[in-house]
Protein backbone atom coordinates (compact mmCIF):
# COMPACT_ATOMS: atom_id res chain seq x y z
CA UNK A 1 0.00 0.00 0.00
CA UNK A 2 2.79 2.43 0.89
CA UNK A 3 4.43 1.64 -2.46
CA UNK A 4 1.25 2.61 -4.34
CA UNK A 5 0.91 5.91 -2.50
CA UNK A 6 4.58 6.75 -3.00
CA UNK A 7 4.25 6.00 -6.71
CA UNK A 8 1.28 8.35 -7.07
CA UNK A 9 3.05 11.13 -5.17
CA UNK A 10 6.24 10.73 -7.21
CA UNK A 11 4.21 10.81 -10.43
CA UNK A 12 2.56 14.09 -9.48
CA UNK A 13 5.88 15.62 -8.43
CA UNK A 14 7.58 14.47 -11.63
CA UNK A 15 4.86 15.87 -13.84
CA UNK A 16 5.08 19.24 -12.09
CA UNK A 17 8.81 19.37 -12.89
CA UNK A 18 8.67 18.04 -16.46
CA UNK A 19 5.84 20.04 -17.98
CA UNK A 20 4.97 23.70 -18.04
CA UNK A 21 1.35 24.73 -17.50
CA UNK A 22 -0.55 27.25 -19.54
CA UNK A 23 -2.59 29.92 -17.77
CA UNK A 24 -6.03 28.61 -16.87
CA UNK A 25 -9.51 30.05 -16.93
CA UNK A 26 -11.79 30.63 -13.95
CA UNK A 27 -15.54 29.97 -14.11
CA UNK A 28 -18.28 30.16 -11.49
CA UNK A 29 -21.49 28.14 -11.40
CA UNK A 30 -23.84 26.86 -8.75
CA UNK A 31 -27.40 26.42 -7.54
CA UNK A 32 -29.86 28.47 -5.55
CA UNK A 33 -32.75 26.66 -3.87
CA UNK A 34 -35.67 27.70 -1.69
CA UNK A 35 -37.33 24.95 0.34
CA UNK A 36 -40.32 24.35 2.57
CA UNK A 37 -40.16 21.32 4.87
CA UNK A 38 -43.03 19.90 6.91
CA UNK A 39 -42.01 16.98 9.11
CA UNK A 40 -44.15 15.15 11.66
CA UNK A 41 -42.79 14.08 15.03
CA UNK A 42 -40.71 16.27 17.34
CA UNK A 43 -40.18 19.15 14.91
CA UNK A 44 -41.88 22.17 16.43
CA UNK A 45 -42.50 24.28 13.32
CA UNK A 46 -42.35 24.30 9.56
CA UNK A 47 -38.93 24.70 7.94
CA UNK A 48 -38.20 27.45 5.42
CA UNK A 49 -34.79 27.93 3.95
CA UNK A 50 -32.63 29.16 1.10
CA UNK A 51 -29.59 27.16 0.06
CA UNK A 52 -26.90 28.53 -2.19
CA UNK A 53 -23.79 26.77 -3.41
CA UNK A 54 -21.10 28.43 -5.53
CA UNK A 55 -18.54 26.32 -7.34
CA UNK A 56 -15.35 28.09 -8.48
CA UNK A 57 -13.54 26.12 -11.19
CA UNK A 58 -10.18 26.81 -12.83
CA UNK A 59 -8.74 24.69 -15.63
CA UNK A 60 -5.90 24.66 -18.11
CA UNK A 61 -3.70 22.52 -20.33
CA UNK A 62 -0.06 21.46 -20.17
CA UNK A 63 2.36 21.47 -23.07
CA UNK A 64 2.19 17.68 -23.34
CA UNK A 65 -1.59 17.70 -23.75
CA UNK A 66 -2.39 16.75 -20.15
CA UNK A 67 -5.11 18.85 -18.53
CA UNK A 68 -5.56 20.16 -15.00
CA UNK A 69 -8.54 21.51 -13.10
CA UNK A 70 -9.19 22.93 -9.65
CA UNK A 71 -12.55 23.44 -8.00
CA UNK A 72 -13.68 24.86 -4.67
CA UNK A 73 -17.20 25.16 -3.32
CA UNK A 74 -18.52 27.91 -1.12
CA UNK A 75 -21.28 26.41 1.01
CA UNK A 76 -23.50 27.93 3.70
CA UNK A 77 -22.97 26.69 7.24
CA UNK A 78 -24.99 26.94 10.42
CA UNK A 79 -25.19 30.48 11.74
CA UNK A 80 -25.02 32.01 8.27
CA UNK A 81 -21.27 31.70 7.77
CA UNK A 82 -19.87 30.37 4.49
CA UNK A 83 -17.33 27.55 4.31
CA UNK A 84 -14.57 27.19 1.76
CA UNK A 85 -14.67 23.42 1.37
CA UNK A 86 -15.23 20.54 -1.05
CA UNK A 87 -11.94 21.17 -2.86
CA UNK A 88 -10.21 19.05 -5.49
CA UNK A 89 -7.36 19.10 -7.99
CA UNK A 90 -7.55 16.82 -11.04
CA UNK A 91 -4.77 15.92 -13.45
CA UNK A 92 -6.10 14.49 -16.71
CA UNK A 93 -3.51 12.24 -18.35
CA UNK A 94 -5.45 11.16 -21.42
CA UNK A 95 -5.14 7.42 -22.02
CA UNK A 96 -3.30 7.07 -18.71
CA UNK A 97 -6.35 8.06 -16.66
CA UNK A 98 -6.85 10.75 -14.02
CA UNK A 99 -5.15 11.57 -10.73
CA UNK A 100 -7.10 13.44 -8.05
CA UNK A 101 -6.36 15.01 -4.68
CA UNK A 102 -9.60 15.83 -2.87
CA UNK A 103 -10.81 17.31 0.41
CA UNK A 104 -14.43 16.49 1.40
CA UNK A 105 -15.03 15.65 -2.26
CA UNK A 106 -14.67 12.94 -4.93
CA UNK A 107 -16.78 10.31 -3.19
CA UNK A 108 -16.97 6.96 -4.99
CA UNK A 109 -19.72 5.46 -2.83
CA UNK A 110 -22.44 3.79 -4.94
CA UNK A 111 -25.07 3.55 -2.19
CA UNK A 112 -27.52 5.69 -4.24
CA UNK A 113 -26.45 4.59 -7.74
CA UNK A 114 -29.80 2.82 -8.15
CA UNK A 115 -32.00 5.84 -7.27
CA UNK A 116 -34.26 7.24 -10.00
CA UNK A 117 -36.06 9.81 -7.80
CA UNK A 118 -37.35 12.94 -9.53
CA UNK A 119 -36.10 15.31 -6.79
CA UNK A 120 -33.52 13.67 -4.54
CA UNK A 121 -32.67 10.65 -2.40
CA UNK A 122 -35.00 11.35 0.51
CA UNK A 123 -32.88 9.46 3.05
CA UNK A 124 -30.06 11.90 2.24
CA UNK A 125 -31.90 15.18 2.77
CA UNK A 126 -33.28 17.38 5.58
CA UNK A 127 -34.47 14.81 8.13
CA UNK A 128 -32.20 11.96 9.21
CA UNK A 129 -33.91 8.58 9.10
CA UNK A 130 -31.08 6.94 11.00
CA UNK A 131 -30.04 4.48 8.27
CA UNK A 132 -26.44 3.27 8.50
CA UNK A 133 -24.70 3.24 5.10
CA UNK A 134 -21.21 2.13 4.04
CA UNK A 135 -18.43 4.65 4.59
CA UNK A 136 -16.92 6.79 1.85
CA UNK A 137 -13.29 7.83 1.40
CA UNK A 138 -14.52 11.16 0.03
CA UNK A 139 -16.94 12.01 2.83
CA UNK A 140 -16.93 15.38 4.60
CA UNK A 141 -13.79 16.12 6.57
CA UNK A 142 -11.60 13.63 4.72
CA UNK A 143 -8.60 13.97 2.41
CA UNK A 144 -7.95 11.48 -0.39
CA UNK A 145 -5.57 10.73 -3.22
CA UNK A 146 -7.22 8.86 -6.07
CA UNK A 147 -6.57 7.22 -9.44
CA UNK A 148 -9.32 6.79 -12.05
CA UNK A 149 -8.86 4.73 -15.19
CA UNK A 150 -9.70 6.07 -18.64
CA UNK A 151 -12.89 4.71 -20.16
CA UNK A 152 -12.45 1.02 -20.94
CA UNK A 153 -14.57 -1.26 -23.19
CA UNK A 154 -18.32 -1.25 -22.48
CA UNK A 155 -18.06 2.20 -20.93
CA UNK A 156 -16.22 0.76 -17.92
CA UNK A 157 -14.31 2.92 -15.44
CA UNK A 158 -12.59 1.91 -12.20
CA UNK A 159 -11.10 3.94 -9.38
CA UNK A 160 -8.92 3.55 -6.32
CA UNK A 161 -8.94 6.01 -3.41
CA UNK A 162 -6.75 6.15 -0.31
CA UNK A 163 -7.79 8.30 2.62
CA UNK A 164 -4.59 9.34 4.32
CA UNK A 165 -6.23 10.82 7.44
CA UNK A 166 -9.75 9.67 8.25
CA UNK A 167 -10.03 12.56 10.70
CA UNK A 168 -9.50 15.12 7.94
CA UNK A 169 -6.08 16.31 9.17
CA UNK A 170 -3.82 18.08 6.69
CA UNK A 171 -6.85 19.32 4.75
CA UNK A 172 -5.05 22.57 3.93
CA UNK A 173 -1.69 23.13 2.30
CA UNK A 174 1.45 22.55 4.41
CA UNK A 175 -0.54 21.34 7.42
CA UNK A 176 0.93 18.36 9.26
CA UNK A 177 -1.17 15.26 9.72
CA UNK A 178 -1.49 13.09 12.79
CA UNK A 179 -1.65 9.35 13.28
CA UNK A 180 -5.08 7.83 12.80
CA UNK A 181 -7.23 5.47 10.77
CA UNK A 182 -7.08 5.44 6.98
CA UNK A 183 -9.52 4.12 4.40
CA UNK A 184 -9.12 2.28 1.09
CA UNK A 185 -11.87 2.39 -1.50
CA UNK A 186 -12.41 0.65 -4.83
CA UNK A 187 -15.22 1.35 -7.29
CA UNK A 188 -16.36 0.07 -10.68
CA UNK A 189 -18.96 1.35 -13.15
CA UNK A 190 -19.81 -0.37 -16.43
CA UNK A 191 -22.43 0.11 -19.16
CA UNK A 192 -22.61 -3.20 -21.05
CA UNK A 193 -25.70 -2.28 -23.08
CA UNK A 194 -27.51 0.93 -23.98
CA UNK A 195 -29.46 2.28 -21.02
CA UNK A 196 -27.99 -0.09 -18.41
CA UNK A 197 -25.51 1.10 -15.77
CA UNK A 198 -23.98 -1.33 -13.26
CA UNK A 199 -22.11 0.09 -10.26
CA UNK A 200 -20.22 -1.35 -7.29
CA UNK A 201 -17.85 -0.17 -4.58
CA UNK A 202 -16.01 -1.57 -1.59
CA UNK A 203 -14.12 0.18 1.19
CA UNK A 204 -12.36 -0.81 4.38
CA UNK A 205 -10.83 1.06 7.29
CA UNK A 206 -7.21 0.42 8.20
CA UNK A 207 -7.35 0.69 11.98
CA UNK A 208 -4.45 2.60 13.46
CA UNK A 209 -4.69 0.19 16.39
CA UNK A 210 -4.11 -2.95 14.27
CA UNK A 211 -2.64 -5.68 16.40
CA UNK A 212 -5.25 -5.23 19.12
CA UNK A 213 -6.55 -8.79 19.47
CA UNK A 214 -9.74 -7.64 21.20
CA UNK A 215 -11.22 -6.58 17.83
CA UNK A 216 -13.58 -9.14 16.40
CA UNK A 217 -14.01 -7.25 13.10
CA UNK A 218 -12.78 -4.06 11.48
CA UNK A 219 -15.02 -1.55 9.71
CA UNK A 220 -15.78 -2.32 6.07
CA UNK A 221 -18.66 -1.90 3.66
CA UNK A 222 -19.77 -1.74 0.06
CA UNK A 223 -22.63 -1.59 -2.37
CA UNK A 224 -23.84 -2.65 -5.79
CA UNK A 225 -26.56 -1.23 -8.01
CA UNK A 226 -28.23 -1.53 -11.40
CA UNK A 227 -30.12 1.23 -13.19
CA UNK A 228 -31.83 0.80 -16.55
CA UNK A 229 -33.36 3.58 -18.64
CA UNK A 230 -35.65 2.70 -21.53
CA UNK A 231 -37.51 5.53 -23.22
CA UNK A 232 -39.30 7.59 -20.57
CA UNK A 233 -38.93 4.93 -17.84
CA UNK A 234 -35.99 4.41 -15.47
CA UNK A 235 -35.82 1.57 -12.95
CA UNK A 236 -33.19 0.92 -10.31
CA UNK A 237 -32.27 -1.69 -7.72
CA UNK A 238 -29.38 -1.79 -5.30
CA UNK A 239 -28.02 -3.07 -2.01
CA UNK A 240 -25.42 -1.74 0.40
CA UNK A 241 -23.75 -3.20 3.47
CA UNK A 242 -21.84 -1.77 6.41
CA UNK A 243 -19.99 -3.77 9.06
CA UNK A 244 -18.95 -1.54 11.99
CA UNK A 245 -15.88 -2.11 14.10
CA UNK A 246 -16.76 -4.71 16.72
CA UNK A 247 -14.78 -5.36 19.89
CA UNK A 248 -15.05 -8.77 21.51
CA UNK A 249 -14.79 -7.34 24.99
CA UNK A 250 -17.69 -4.89 24.57
CA UNK A 251 -19.97 -6.85 22.23
CA UNK A 252 -23.41 -7.39 23.74
CA UNK A 253 -26.73 -8.77 22.55
CA UNK A 254 -27.55 -5.37 21.08
CA UNK A 255 -24.26 -5.04 19.13
CA UNK A 256 -24.79 -4.88 15.38
CA UNK A 257 -22.60 -7.13 13.24
CA UNK A 258 -23.67 -5.57 9.94
CA UNK A 259 -26.33 -3.40 8.32
CA UNK A 260 -28.06 -4.43 5.08
CA UNK A 261 -29.85 -1.82 2.97
CA UNK A 262 -32.06 -2.43 -0.06
CA UNK A 263 -33.36 0.18 -2.50
CA UNK A 264 -35.81 0.08 -5.40
CA UNK A 265 -36.82 3.03 -7.56
CA UNK A 266 -39.05 3.75 -10.55
CA UNK A 267 -38.97 7.04 -12.46
CA UNK A 268 -41.19 8.13 -15.34
CA UNK A 269 -40.83 11.23 -17.51
CA UNK A 270 -44.38 12.18 -18.49
CA UNK A 271 -42.99 14.73 -20.94
CA UNK A 272 -40.02 17.08 -21.27
CA UNK A 273 -41.25 19.16 -18.32
CA UNK A 274 -42.81 16.74 -15.80
CA UNK A 275 -41.35 13.63 -14.16
CA UNK A 276 -42.65 11.45 -11.32
CA UNK A 277 -41.05 8.72 -9.22
CA UNK A 278 -41.66 6.13 -6.53
CA UNK A 279 -38.80 4.92 -4.32
CA UNK A 280 -38.61 2.40 -1.49
CA UNK A 281 -35.73 1.84 0.92
CA UNK A 282 -35.35 -0.65 3.74
CA UNK A 283 -32.52 -1.10 6.23
CA UNK A 284 -31.96 -4.09 8.50
CA UNK A 285 -29.63 -4.18 11.51
CA UNK A 286 -28.25 -7.70 12.00
CA UNK A 287 -27.05 -8.24 15.54
CA UNK A 288 -23.96 -10.19 16.47
CA UNK A 289 -25.70 -12.41 19.01
CA UNK A 290 -29.37 -12.01 17.98
CA UNK A 291 -30.67 -11.77 21.52
CA UNK A 292 -32.85 -8.68 20.98
CA UNK A 293 -35.75 -7.95 18.66
CA UNK A 294 -34.73 -5.63 15.83
CA UNK A 295 -36.91 -3.35 13.70
CA UNK A 296 -36.24 -2.51 10.07
CA UNK A 297 -36.25 1.08 8.83
CA UNK A 298 -38.74 1.35 5.94
CA UNK A 299 -39.12 4.39 3.70
CA UNK A 300 -41.54 5.04 0.83
CA UNK A 301 -41.15 8.21 -1.22
CA UNK A 302 -43.28 9.73 -3.98
CA UNK A 303 -41.90 12.71 -5.92
CA UNK A 304 -42.76 14.97 -8.83
CA UNK A 305 -40.60 17.55 -10.57
CA UNK A 306 -41.72 20.27 -13.02
CA UNK A 307 -39.16 22.03 -15.19
CA UNK A 308 -39.84 25.72 -15.81
CA UNK A 309 -36.89 26.29 -18.09
CA UNK A 310 -34.37 28.03 -15.84
CA UNK A 311 -35.96 26.64 -12.68
CA UNK A 312 -37.37 23.38 -11.33
CA UNK A 313 -40.31 23.06 -8.95
CA UNK A 314 -40.27 19.82 -6.94
CA UNK A 315 -42.62 18.13 -4.48
CA UNK A 316 -41.42 15.14 -2.45
CA UNK A 317 -43.06 13.13 0.32
CA UNK A 318 -41.59 10.32 2.40
CA UNK A 319 -43.27 8.03 4.92
CA UNK A 320 -40.75 6.37 7.24
CA UNK A 321 -41.26 3.64 9.83
CA UNK A 322 -38.92 2.73 12.71
CA UNK A 323 -36.48 5.63 12.38
CA UNK A 324 -33.02 4.63 13.69
CA UNK A 325 -34.29 1.03 14.01
CA UNK A 326 -36.67 1.96 16.85
CA UNK A 327 -40.19 0.54 16.97
CA UNK A 328 -43.05 3.01 16.38
CA UNK A 329 -40.63 5.87 15.67
CA UNK A 330 -42.36 7.05 12.51
CA UNK A 331 -41.92 10.21 10.44
CA UNK A 332 -43.72 11.79 7.49
CA UNK A 333 -41.70 14.40 5.61
CA UNK A 334 -42.93 16.71 2.85
CA UNK A 335 -40.59 18.99 0.91
CA UNK A 336 -41.44 21.67 -1.63
CA UNK A 337 -38.40 23.05 -3.44
CA UNK A 338 -37.72 25.65 -6.14
CA UNK A 339 -34.23 25.24 -7.62
CA UNK A 340 -32.28 27.53 -9.97
CA UNK A 341 -29.06 26.52 -11.70
CA UNK A 342 -26.57 29.05 -13.06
Amino acid sequence: MKTIIKTLLVSIASLSLMFSVNAGELTVNGTAKATYNSTSGNQGDMGFGVTNELNFTASGEMDNGFTWSYSMELDPASGGAANNDDTKIELGMGDLGTLKVCVSECGNNKKYAWDASSYTSMSDTGTSYGITYPGDAGEAGTTTIQYHTPELPFGTTASYAYNTNASGDAASGNAAGTSGNSRQEYSLVTKPIDGLTLSAHYNKVNDYGDGDDTEDQHEEGGSYAAKYAMGNVTIGYGKSFQAPELLEGTATGASVEYYENTGMSLGYAINDEVSVSYTRETSEANQAHSTNTTYDVEMDSVQVAYSLGGATLSLARADVENVSYKQNSDVTETIIAMSFAF
